[in-house]
């Protein structure tokens, strides 16, 4: 059965979903019996010493990225997040085989939903619904233990820490940055905005995430994160001294419009610290790690003088992913204990700013949506909202058939924006499916 999904506009899909990608792959030598080769059929670190080794001006990048996404912390900087000390929340499986669930793609092709798996390179998949384990595979060497880079679906785990703060009183949504930061006072950029700005993305400022441009601020802003290097210019300023530098974008005013920017998700851990009094990796596992009953520890890479990546550096399990986002559908609730507030939820799915995204192509797709709390809200007719990150990383939610899909991938293109999107229609169509 073909099940309905959304009738997507192949020329809206969104440059500006995470980052631009560049044309960096070259599927010469990279594809094995109709299937993206693993990492160890690409002999990558393969042998002692190894043979062919990661680029670090390029590891997130095919073919490097089929083995950097799992192995980040043998060649960047990481702080761990520790699971603490109690069991871990088991996951009931009810086992259906979705392989052969048909979706319409691109063009009305019809396709099975273990065909998107292998062209969207795949590195892990699960399904739950209604918290049970319905559907879990695995490629690419990647295991239930293994640790996954989690690209910008860092800003969505980042933005729902923010809420921990925000309803203990701790961070105030209207106030000013510089009530937190007060380094940022006559900053050019973000000085004069507020909290809410910040989590929304309606700040006004100059940044580009073109990475065909060398001249682009997110070029600087990843050397800055510590992702190129101790060799690569501005590597040792550090992130929150870089966000300092941000320029004005004079056309606009600071929350008017929603304007995609990963330095705005390192400013929010910038305040989370703040407000905190805790650094990021050690409140992210007191407040909700610890008490998720996740099985590994998490990890998170960090700049050269210990900042956080919020924006994106995350590294966690596929399970545990998948028990954080049953969370966030459970409005904050799991593990029997409250872990975010459930109005901090609402506040995502409910109170985002609809006239912020209207100016963007954005609501060519989704007309009634908007970006809260780093979260992308559909509103559609399941008030389905997700979290993605370049390279194919997702998480998508279905509050109508209580459906929960984590993603894990290694698309050779940072922003290969036809088959973002084909996970994205696969994963609707999937939890649609639970309705029939």
């Amino acid at each position: 059965m073909i099940h309905p999904i959304w009738n997507f506009k192949r020329a809206l899909i969104l440059a500006s979903v995470c980052c631009i990608g560049l044309p960096q792959a070259d599927a010469q030598d990279t594809m094995v019996d109709g299937r993206p080769k693993t990492a160890a059929e690409l002999g990558i670190m393969k042998g002692t010493p190894p043979s062919r080794t990661v680029d670090i001006s390029a590891w997130d990048k095919g073919p490097d990225n089929r083995w950097a996404f799992q192995h980040i912390s043998e060649f960047l900087h990481v702080a761990n997040i520790s699971r603490g000390s109690g069991p871990a929340v088991p996951l009931e499986t009810a086992f259906d085989d979705l392989s052969g669930l048909e979706f319409k793609g691109h063009d009305n092709e019809t396709l099975t939903v273990a065909e998107m798996l292998v062209r969207t390179y795949t590195d892990g998949f699960i399904v739950l619904q209604d918290g049970d384990v319905i559907f879990e595979k695995y490629f690419n060497g990647m295991t239930p233990g293994t640790r996954h880079l989690l690209m910008s679906v860092s800003k969505s785990v980042t933005g729902t820490m923010a809420g921990i703060l925000v309803n203990d009183g701790r961070l105030d949504p209207t106030a000013a940055i510089t009530d937190y930061i007060p380094e940022m006072t006559g900053a050019p950029g973000f000085g004069g905005t507020t909290v809410r700005q910040v989590l929304d993305m309606t700040t006004s400022i100059v940044f580009s995430e073109d990475y065909a441009d060398p001249d682009a601020e997110v070029v600087a802003h990843e050397a800055t994160t510590a992702w190129r290097g101790e060799t690569a210019p501005l590597a040792k300023e550090g992130v929150y001294a870089f966000a300092t530098t941000i320029e004005k974008d004079p056309s606009r005013p600071h929350g008017q419009q929603f304007h995609y920017a990963s330095i705005n998700t390192d400013v929010l851990g910038w305040l989370i610290e703040r407000a905190s009094g805790q650094r990021f990796a050690e409140f992210f596992s007191d407040t909700i790690w610890s008490k998720l009953g996740a099985d590994h520890d998490g990890q998170i890479t960090v700049d050269y003088k210990g900042a956080a990546a919020a924006n994106g550096g995350f590294v966690l399990t596929l399970r545990d992913l998948a028990r954080f986002a049953q969370m966030v559908l459970d409005d904050g609730f799991y593990n029997d204990q409250q872990i975010v507030s459930s109005g901090w939820i609402d506040d995502i799915r409910f109170n985002g700013n609809n006239s912020a995204w209207k100016p963007t192509s954005y609501a060519e797709t989704w007309p009634n949506g908007f970006y809260r709390n780093q979260w992308y809200v559909t509103k559609d007719d399941h008030g389905s909202f997700f979290a993605v990150g370049v390279n194919g990383q997702h998480i998508w939610i279905n509050p109508t058939t209580r459906t929960v899909i984590v993603k894990f991938s290694s698309l050779p293109v940072s922003a290969d924006k036809d088959n973002i999107v084909l996970g994205w229609l696969a994963m609707d169509a999937i939890s649609r499916s639970f309705s029939d």
